[in-house]
């Protein structure tokens, strides 16, 4: 997932309790989910409702938890990047970081770079 974005994004990554790197935006998680696509958890229904207008959907997985699973071409992510990038990471203490541990299920940690 690194090599995908630019290093001004860096605050963005994390990583999860298996060693799994993720983006984490605003409104979605998206990581790696083969070589050309990228795979997002989004909750934000304002920022699917952009994605889906953009036509940019290869494929989509509703769920009846509060989000919706989407896969889209790795070369768009620069256009996610911007629809829901933080200026700065957040607190990995604080109730945001939680709350989307609560949702997504599983636990988020800082990534390092390494």
């Amino acid at each position: 997932m690194k090599s995908l974005i630019n290093t001004r994004y860096n605050h963005l990554l994390w990583r999860d309790e298996l060693g799994g790197i993720f983006l984490l935006l605003k409104y979605a998680e998206v990581y790696k989910y083969s070589k050309d696509t990228v795979r997002m958890y989004i909750w934000g229904y304002k920022l699917y409702k952009v994605i889906k207008r953009k036509g940019i959907i290869l494929k989509e997985i509703l769920t009846d938890e509060n989000f919706n699973i989407i896969e889209v071409k790795a070369n768009y992510l620069p256009f996610l990047i911007k629809l829901g990038a933080s200026k700065k990471r957040a607190n990995i203490k604080g109730n945001w970081v939680k709350k989307q541990e609560e949702r997504l299920g599983h636990k988020i940690l800082v990534f390092n770079g390494e």
